[in-house]
């Protein structure tokens, strides 16, 4: 059973991968703004999935790291499939 520290070093960990990988997709950390009403959470999002990737996918800090730089493209990925078969579905009930 991991301990509180070990808890929080692998969350920092998740973070720092998913700050990485912000750093390097944009070359640079786009900051929470609030537009029209909406709130657009910027690198935030992307901080808060990359602790999360990182707690979840092992107890070792390395992977933790490495699944906080992936993990915000996983979710990218699985929301875009699901779009896709939102649209197929509603294209099969057109039809019938």
């Amino acid at each position: 059973m991991l301990g509180t520290v070990d808890i929080l070093l692998l969350l920092l960990f998740g973070t720092l991968g998913a700050l990485t990988k912000d750093i390097l997709k944009d070359n640079k950390l786009v900051l929470p703004k609030k537009k029209d009403g909406a709130l657009y959470l910027g690198c935030l999002g992307g901080l808060i999935i990359g602790a999360m990737a990182g707690y979840l996918v092992d107890n070792d800090p390395v992977t933790a790291f490495l699944g906080g730089f992936g993990g915000t493209q996983i979710i990218e990925n699985l929301v875009v499939n699901g779009r896709k078969r939102a649209k197929t579905k509603k294209k099969t009930f057109a039809v019938k």
